[in-house]
Formats: structure tokens, sequence, C-alpha cells
């Protein structure tokens, strides 16, 4: 009986670490190549670097790094000199298990008892921060990606 209930378990688990993709900052006000204005970059820094205190959702990337393309006489900037995909969302972790175990009712009769849960450590997976430079949002990511949150389901499985 102890091996029938102890014995024969099986556990499984799929581990996702990902880096972010990557994602283009946009700005107002300017002259856009291919229907993109991009912001300059402040001589000296590099939005890629963390901000001071790292990356938090509050603060993806460094804001300071870049600035408003150079105005033209006609108003408008200049198409700005960061360029497309430059920076990267934040990535993805999560790590899923489950748990098996059949119990043989007769010789073709068998059930099987199924634990599983996605995300187990309820990691957020961060959404993707504000790009659109002059948005009182900037560089703050506001959201989680829908349905990444943990989720534990219990099944139970007639195999005939």
């Amino acid at each position: 009986l102890t091996e029938s209930l102890l014995g024969n378990w099986q556990f499984n688990t799929i581990g996702t670490f990902r880096t972010g993709p990557p994602i283009s900052l946009g700005t107002t006000n300017c002259v856009g190549t291919w229907g993109h204005c991009g912001p300059d970059v402040v001589p000296g820094k590099d939005p890629k670097n963390a901000p001071p205190g790292g990356r938090r959702p509050a603060e993806w990337f460094d804001t300071s790094a870049v600035t408003f393309p150079h105005v033209l006489p006609n108003g408008f900037g200049t198409p700005g000199n960061l360029g497309l995909q430059a920076l990267n969302r934040p990535g993805q972790r999560s790590v899923d298990v489950s748990l098996f175990k059949a119990f043989p009712i007769t010789e073709r009769i068998a059930v099987q008892f199924r634990a599983e849960a996605f995300n187990l450590a309820n990691t957020p997976q961060w959404g993707e921060p504000n790009s659109q430079q002059g948005n009182p949002a900037f560089g703050q990511i506001t959201c989680t990606q829908s349905g990444t949150e943990r989720h534990v389901q219990f099944a139970l499985r007639v195999s005939v």
C-alpha cells in the first residue's frame, strides 16, 4: 500500500529565461524617416545603460541620456541620431512545474493524478516601457503581460 501511494511519482520542470525583444524610442515634432522619429543621444551618455539605481518599472532606461532632436527653421526636429531598436524591453523569467502519479485500477484501467503550476514563483512579466519621448510616462513600465501570473491546475485522467 505504501509503494502504491508513495512510489512512481513523476516530477517535471521547465525554466524559461529570455532576453527582451528590441524596442525603438520615438519622439514628437520631427521630420521622420520611414515614419519614425527618434530622439538624439546626449553626448557622453548611453541610453542602453541602466539608469542610476538600476532598472525598475518606474524607470526602465536612463531617460536623461536622450533629448529632443535639433529643431529646424520650419519648427520640426531632425529625425534624431538614436538608431532603431536601440534598447530592449524586459526579458522573461518563469519556472513551470508538474507532478504526475498513475494509480492502476485494473490491468487495463488507470487513473492519473496531475498537479501543474505555471510561473510557480509568480515572477512579474513586465510589459513594454513607454517609448514615446514627450509622454509623461516616458521610460516607465505601467503594466505586466496579460496572462503571465501564476496558474495552478489539478486534474484526474482515466486511461482505458
